[in-house]
């Protein structure tokens, strides 16, 4: 059952609320949080500012307590306290990030531009170095369904890749920042160890040549919370527009739905709420995935590159690597 049921009244609301911000608050008192808590009910927490993790940049991080000599490819969660708290992603979290079931097909290129430069009476031209460029990632990885289990598994997979293609925006704490970076690791530190990636294309084919399976999905209880903020938003509008003499009723709503909304940003923040019941989704026993993934580098970690280690094999033991 969601935090708020369909047949609840706006008192039963409010008092869903209170229990809520209690909840926060005794999680702040045994959790050692301190004065944190109280800051982000005040609404003095930093805008786009994440209350559990790291605030620097839009980096995705490896387990580093997985077992080294696992060489299954696999992109990493994004450290995101979304990601992490999603109940549609559980098996990944459970598995440490997307791994491949079945032994990928992985096509790599990379390529070094040189610009030639014409010159008169000479048989043979001259190339003028201009970049290298360590080029787009492509996987076509099978995804073969054979029990509920598994068909959980392909909707977090699924849902996965549709999430790491899209930006922050709206009410999100880290509204304008682009889709989060991950990272790409399988078969040995010396082919992919920790390799920054952009998903920049993602398709499957639903095929009419298998059968499908039905899976009990299950979601998160912030979002009815949000859908109670949508409702009584809506009904502050319909009051204001038709009995204007009942203002101070219209604003005591809307007052209430900003609060609804607060809770279930933070609800979701601290992964709070439970969860409900998705309905079912149907997968495909037969399909195949197909990503494009970009590799990802600073200017600082293009600045600091150096050739000579890396030839050495100097970068392998970094959170961090080159291709």
């Amino acid at each position: 059952m969601g935090l708020f049921d369909s047949g609840q009244g706006l008192s039963s609301t409010i008092g869903a609320v209170s229990s809520t911000f209690g909840a926060i608050n005794n999680f702040s008192n045994n959790g050692g949080f301190g004065g944190l808590v109280d800051n982000l009910t005040s609404g003095n927490f930093p805008a786009a500012g994440e209350v559990i993790g790291d605030v620097a940049s839009a980096v995705s991080l490896f387990s580093s307590d997985t077992n080294s000599n696992d060489w299954r490819v696999r992109l990493s969660l994004p450290n995101w306290s979304s990601f992490q708290n999603s109940p549609v992603l559980t098996p990944l979290q459970q598995a440490g990030g997307l791994i491949f079931p079945y032994t990928p097909q992985i096509t790599i290129n990379q390529s070094a531009k040189y610009t030639p430069i014409a010159t008169t009476h000479n048989n043979y031209p001259f190339h003028a170095y201009e970049n290298s460029d360590p080029g787009t990632i492509q996987i076509t990885a099978p995804m073969n369904v054979e029990d509920p289990n598994q068909g959980l598994y392909w909707i977090a997979a699924l849902h996965y890749c549709r999430s790491v293609t899209k930006m922050f925006m709206s009410t999100d704490p880290k509204a304008g920042n682009p889709p989060p970076i991950v990272f790409l690791n399988g078969y040995g530190n010396y082919v992919f160890k920790n390799i920054p990636v952009a998903m920049t294309n993602f398709t499957t084919t639903l095929g009419n040549d298998c059968d499908y399976i039905g899976v009990n999905v299950v979601g998160s209880a912030a979002s009815a919370v949000q859908s109670t903020t949508d409702s009584i938003g809506g009904l502050a509008s319909l009051v204001g527009g038709a009995l204007p003499d009942l203002s101070g009723i219209t604003s005591t709503i809307s007052n209430i739905a900003g609060t609804v909304g607060q809770v279930a940003q933070l609800a979701g923040t601290f992964g709070l709420g439970g969860s409900t019941s998705a309905g079912v989704a149907y997968v495909p026993t037969k399909s195949s995935f197909t990503i494009t993934l970009q590799p990802m580098y600073s200017r600082n970690s293009s600045r600091t590159f150096s050739l000579d280690r890396f030839v050495q094999g100097g970068y392998i033991n970094q959170s961090f690597g080159y291709i």
